[in-house]
């Protein structure tokens, strides 16, 4: 018998600073020796005194998201005096300020040319900027080409909705992109990113913007595609995956952007993976043919999230999932089956409500939220300081009230978009009301509640209404007290 205490938990590893993610940076082009990667490389001297402003940022208390982030440009997008086309810009663009602002270091730019790919020297992978994300290189890119390369070297493109980043200091007409190995790092860098600078047109979220697609999103996806055999295996496999996570898929006869019915539309990325030598005897002819499944997206103002198959998978036959204008959040939470990551919020504005009863999910009312596009963010807790009571309605709901010798209560967060909001608050008839509640994070957020004259019958033994419902379910009605 072993007497012995159990090992502690391993302590997790200490995050990088600046310089040592730079140094790693360098150690790791070295390696990979892929000069034709790199339209502009800086100096490490250089790279090293950016890291070490960024240390010192840190140190004097600045709370730096990106610190020990180094990333990468294309050409055509400006970086304080780095050449950009035929001259050097003083100022770096916006999205480029507002990533080192937040501790990212520039490393330099990537080329336009067509490079081999990460994986397989014999097969293209379009441009540098996806390939110095899959070597590890960088830990994100900037990019200008779209989902193509990022498909054929197996990382994550994020692509927002057409004007939610400025373009101030982008020196073309393609949408900008995010190139990283996962969903969260991709996402961060958005928020980070979007949002009007003053300079630029830029565009507002609609009052109205769904946030979520509820637990069973309606996806239609592309049939009758030309796929080469790999491609369509691993399709295939992508549509399994999501079956089998609750979303609900149909095929279609790839004519446009999102069907009517539809939360999202799900295409393979690329229809196969051509050889270097092809994509470089006939670049417009190969690069047509690649973009075929996901060209559209631009002109049809959708936005876009490319992904693996799965995660770790380096098969050059991601997926991508598109969405209406300003639904970018539904294609991040659907791309999240593939990566197995968490779900993670888009800073679109909104109001969060806290829900205890009948609005849960699984539960009678929760359509009144899923139909107003509010997104599923978390359970919540609330300190021991209320009671719920079960009330007279149809169907049967909880009020929550508050108690000086009361209990914690399990409920659910929801976010809805301001025009939802409004909408939702509509549907709460008397004696439900809106207010405060106190969180065990020491957050005070609304909370569907009831007035406190309301009266009923204490449901003091339960801590959810959950709790409550599975007692009816198995025991029958009886006294709840």
């Amino acid at each position: 018998m072993n007497t012995l205490p159990p090992d502690p938990d391993p302590t997790p590893p200490t995050p990088p600073t600046a310089s040592q993610r730079v140094i790693a940076a360098f150690e790791r082009i070295t390696e990979a020796n892929r000069p034709e990667l790199w339209s502009t490389l800086r100096a490490v001297e250089d790279v090293l005194v950016d890291a070490k402003a960024v240390e010192e940022r840190v140190q004097a208390g600045e709370d730096l998201p990106l610190a020990g982030t180094v990333f990468t440009v294309p050409e055509l997008i400006d970086v304080a005096g780095q050449p950009s086309g035929r001259s050097v810009p003083e100022t770096s663009a916006t999205v480029v300020s507002r990533l080192t602002a937040a501790g990212a270091v520039v490393l330099g730019k990537t080329g336009a040319a067509t490079v081999a790919s990460a994986w397989d020297r014999t097969k293209t992978g379009g441009r540098g900027a996806a390939v110095v994300v899959a070597l590890g290189i960088v830990d994100l890119a900037l990019s200008t080409a779209g989902a193509v390369p990022a498909a054929l070297n197996a990382v994550v493109a994020l692509k927002p909705t057409r004007g939610l980043l400025p373009m101030t200091g982008v020196r073309a007409s393609e949408a900008v992109s995010v190139y990283t190995n996962g969903l969260v790092a991709g996402r961060r860098a958005l928020a980070l990113m979007t949002g009007p600078d003053g300079i630029s047109p830029t565009r507002t979220w609609p009052a109205d913007v769904r946030l979520g697609a509820g637990e069973h999103p309606r996806v239609a996806y592309a049939r009758d595609l030309p796929l080469g055999p790999a491609a369509a295996i691993a399709f295939e496999d992508t549509v399994k995956r999501l079956t089998a996570a609750g979303v609900v898929l149909e095929p279609v006869v790839l004519s446009g952007g999102v069907p009517d019915g539809f939360d999202a539309l799900l295409v393979p990325t690329v229809p196969d993976h051509p050889e270097l030598a092809d994509a470089l005897a006939d670049p417009a002819a190969v690069d047509h043919r690649l973009a075929g499944c996901t060209a559209f997206a631009n002109l049809l103002d959708l936005a876009a999230v490319t992904v693996p198959v799965r995660p770790g998978d380096k098969r050059p036959f991601g997926v991508t999932f598109l969405t209406r204008a300003f639904e970018d959040q539904i294609g991040l939470d659907l791309a999240t089956v593939c990566t197995d990551e968490p779900m993670t919020p888009y800073p679109e504005p909104g109001e969060d409500v806290v829900v205890f009863g009948a609005h849960l999910r699984g539960q009678p009312l929760n359509t009144r939220l899923t139909e107003l596009g509010a997104r599923f963010t978390r359970p919540v807790r609330t300190t021991e300081s209320y009671r719920m009571v079960l009330l007279d309605t149809e169907p049967p709901q909880p009020g929550v009230l508050d108690h000086a010798e009361g209990s914690s209560l399990d409920g659910e967060s929801w976010r809805l978009s301001p025009a939802a909001f409004e909408r939702f608050v509509t549907t709460l008839e008397e004696p439900f009301v809106l207010d405060r509640v106190e969180l065990d994070d020491g957050s005070r957020p609304l909370a569907v509640r009831c007035a406190a004259t309301a009266g009923g019958t204490g449901l003091d033994r339960y801590e959810s209404w959950r709790g409550y419902v599975r007692f009816t379910s198995t025991a029958g009605l009886r006294d709840p007290g």
